[in-house]
């Protein structure tokens, strides 16, 4: 049996993290978006606009401690472009709100 690599483990472990963040402010942009556009509670946007940047700021010590591995695979592709995308989608969202 192979001994069990720690910072292998440790860098699918802060993966699969960062995943259920996606998901988690994936929703949360779309609960946005959509009580903005259909009005529904519009006072409850602010509340979602902090959660988006608490969430933002979690995703980017998650996502700058994995780019700390400086893995060279498609799995840190994947990460770096689901990052930006939500990045956007958030600053996108923030505008939807504010403006």
């Amino acid at each position: 049996m192979k001994k069990l690599d720690v910072k292998h483990t440790a860098f699918h472990i802060l993966v699969g993290i960062y995943f259920l963040w996606v998901v988690v402010i994936t929703v949360l942009i779309g609960m946005t978006a959509f009580n903005e556009i259909n009005y529904v509670n519009t006072e409850l946007n602010e509340v979602f606009l902090f959660w988006i940047l608490l969430n933002l700021f979690m995703g980017t010590v998650i996502f700058t401690v994995i780019r700390m591995f400086k893995n060279k695979t498609i799995l840190n592709r994947i990460v770096l472009y689901s990052y930006v995308f939500v990045v956007g989608a958030s600053a996108g969202v923030w505008y939807l709100v504010k403006a």
